[in-house]
């Protein structure tokens, strides 16, 4: 299994990327959305909605920060 997933029961997972929120100062991970074209999620803080489309010349990066 690669990196870029999350085991579950049955050893299946779904892609994240880790993002820290500076407006809570909190890490969270957030999930790449049904269509598969972005991941999506909140801040576990303040709720605040944040959304990284998915691109073919995109960056092999897992962690990035909201500011």
């Amino acid at each position: 299994m690669s990196n870029d997933k999350t085991a579950g029961a049955h050893g299946v997972g779904k892609r994240f990327i880790g993002v820290k929120f500076d407006c809570c100062q909190v890490y969270a991970r957030i999930y790449i959305n049904n269509e598969g074209t972005a991941y999506e999620g909140r801040c576990p803080g303040c709720l605040r909605k944040i959304s990284v489309k998915i691109r073919k010349d995109g960056v092999n990066c897992r962690f990035f920060s909201a500011f």
